[in-house]
């Protein structure tokens, strides 16, 4: 299920979408100036850009299926 696609500014000004689990590696990796949420525009402050992280929930009894979360270079 790819769910709801969301709107983002790439570093170069370009504009797309991308479903939400694209949304956290481009935050994570510092592709995207910002994305837009029902809200408004969200501007990526990066020294306090956070990602949701649900790794550590011990609610999920599955297999996990996830990939790693992408390393900085």
């Amino acid at each position: 299920m790819e769910g709801p696609l969301i709107e983002v500014v790439y570093l170069d000004g370009t504009e797309g979408t991308v479903n939400n689990d694209v949304l956290d590696v481009l935050i994570a990796t510092e592709k995207i100036l910002r994305f837009k949420r029902d809200s408004g525009w969200v501007d990526i402050i990066r020294r306090n850009a956070r990602l949701r992280d649900y790794r550590s929930r011990e609610v999920y009894d599955g297999q996990e299926r996830r990939a790693p979360w992408p390393k900085k270079r």
